[in-house]
């Protein structure tokens, strides 16, 4: 596999012979306008951490020759101008180089971090997915310049070297946008996201080079109908949830990370990973009351297992269920638009650990179009509240804002009902609890069983009224609902507690704080909100809880 990967590098160089293999040219490195150095261009800089920081900061840190980088991307310019300026634009998975050779020609370098997915596969499945995109699709991706997914290979690194995304993100000009604009947008989008929906995949899994996979046991070939030059396959699941959450460079021991051909495999594949998953350590900021042990994890997993036949032979989930590739972080910093129309797209980033899923997994809301609380779906319009003029200036702010939210939500849902239709039925036309399902069953040591109980509970108790075919392979006494309803009360209060320090705090799961905050009030802040958590919180805890 690395010969392979490796490859692909080799021939670019070759192509290029004209450009030395060694420069000693001087580079300019900077972050944020700032000169750094080698050192601090590995290193993570993009914020701070309130939870267990050291092992964010390892996770997110990587080494490679800098020179060497410079020489590959010299090697795959145009006219094979020296390196002058490296700018570190990193996110939480991947060291990001925006690139100036003394030409002036821009490129990006994207360098993964131990905790962007299993080694060497996220990234040769990242590079198929581009170029798939690129030739099946009109959807505007990068260029993809070279790549090598062998860390062994002389820059030290997996990478991908593309051309830079012409335009400009669409966050930076969004409230510029008017809203007949924002609905055009809008529109386009869905459009796009049709042509994702329309390609016909034979199983569930990672995108990849043919090439890439040298076992016949873990490659399903495409059809010629959807790849005719027989470039491309199907391979196993490349994405951070398939490692052993300390090392990138395997899969989690006694787990089937596909491809698969079924759903039922994929759900059998998903209960076992969770399984593997219980070998880890607990998550520290869980309550284990909640948590559940592993006995606790085992069993409600095997409940699912149980039930998985029955819910893959249900038409209404089958019919949803065909395999889907999809841009699923769709935030405006991962849309470039025409500098000239805002509404135009002219480019879309972050593919990596793009899968190929269950359609009614991957139809989803793009992050800025999510709807706000209260929102109803379906043919009634946003409007404001019936006593918005007895509101203060403040409350009709928000009343406004929210409306506004709910309007670019509404014109998604009515665009992705008219420009993609088998989408729009897979996110809005099953039982709610079927998609959690599948959601949450290979993520219980993350997330605790209570959620995955719920949906178990819910399927349960609605089996007769959506009608399964086959007599209910689980059951519930009363008591144990009863049981389980406290716990998820419990459960549900303690994630509300989390989500509203997360917006005080203006954080994430992780305690990510960005750079230019101040760090010593956010600790005191997030201290201050422990402090009334454990003075407020009607769970019984132990000191260390």
């Amino acid at each position: 596999m690395r010969a392979i990967f490796t490859e692909i590098t080799v021939r670019v160089l070759q192509r290029n012979r004209k450009v030395p293999t060694s420069m000693t040219r001087n580079v300019f490195i900077s972050c944020r306008g700032s000169p750094i150095s080698d050192d601090e261009l590995f290193e993570y800089s993009n914020g701070r951490f309130l939870l267990d920081e050291k092992q964010q900061f390892l996770k997110r840190r990587v080494r490679f020759h800098v020179q060497k980088l410079c020489d590959v991307v010299a090697s795959v310019t145009t006219n094979g101008s020296p390196v002058c300026k490296i700018d570190k634009m990193e996110g939480g998975f991947s060291k990001a180089l925006l690139i100036t050779t003394e030409d002036g020609v821009e490129v990006i370098a994207k360098i993964p971090c131990p905790n962007a997915g299993r080694a060497m596969y996220s990234t040769a499945s990242e590079a198929a997915v581009l170029q798939y995109v690129s030739s099946h699709t009109t959807i505007p991706v990068p260029k993809i310049l070279a790549w090598n997914a062998d860390p062994s290979n002389p820059i030290g690194a997996e990478y991908i070297i593309m051309e830079k995304a012409p335009g400009i993100q669409l966050f930076k000009v969004w409230d510029d946008v008017t809203e007949a604009d924002r609905l055009k947008l809008i529109k386009g989008l869905t459009q796009l996201e049709h042509q994702l929906a329309a390609i016909r995949f034979p199983a569930y899994g990672s995108l990849y080079f043919r090439h890439s996979i040298s076992k016949a046991s873990e490659r399903i070939l495409l059809d010629s109908s959807v790849d005719p030059t027989g470039l491309f396959c199907i391979g196993p699941a490349c994405g951070q949830a398939w490692t052993d959450g300390t090392s990138p460079a395997d899969i989690q021991p006694d787990i089937d990370a596909g491809p698969w051909p079924t759903l039922l495999q994929l759900g059998i594949g998903l209960a076992r990973r969770s399984i593997a998953r219980t070998r880890l350590p607990a998550p520290e900021n869980k309550i284990p009351l909640l948590h559940g042990t592993v006995q606790d994890h085992v069993s409600i997993l095997d409940a699912t297992t149980r039930l998985l036949p029955s819910l893959t032979k249900y038409s209404p989930l089958l019919e949803r269920s065909r395999p889907t590739l999809w841009h699923t972080d769709l935030h405006m910093g991962n849309i470039f638009v025409s500098h000239e129309d805002h509404t135009r797209v002219v480019g879309l980033i972050d593919w990596q650990s793009t899968s190929i899923s269950p359609l009614f997994l991957q139809a989803r809301w793009p992050a800025f179009l999510s709807p706000p609380e209260g929102y109803r779906e379906g043919a009634e319009l946003p409007k404001l509240p019936a006593n918005f003029e007895e509101l203060d200036a403040d409350e009709k702010e928000i009343a406004l804002f929210e409306k506004d939210q709910a309007t670019c939500a509404k014109a998604y849902e009515v665009a992705t009902y008219l420009n993609n239709h088998d989408a729009y039925t897979a996110r809005w036309g099953i039982a709610e609890p079927l998609r959690e399902l599948f959601s949450r069953i290979g993520d219980t040591w993350d997330d605790g069983i209570i959620p995955l109980r719920a949906c178990l509970i819910q399927i349960f108790e609605s089996w007769e009224q959506m009608a399964f075919p086959d007599p209910c392979p689980i059951h519930f006494t009363s008591a144990e609902i009863a049981s389980h309803e406290q716990q998820f009360s419990e459960y549900t209060q303690w994630h509300e507690i989390q989500d509203f320090a997360k917006k005080y705090l203006d954080t994430d799961a992780e305690g990510w704080v960005p750079p230019g905050a101040d760090w010593a009030e956010k600790r005191l802040q997030n201290k201050a909100l422990l402090d009334l958590m454990t003075q407020r919180l009607e769970i019984q805890k132990s000191g260390d809880e």
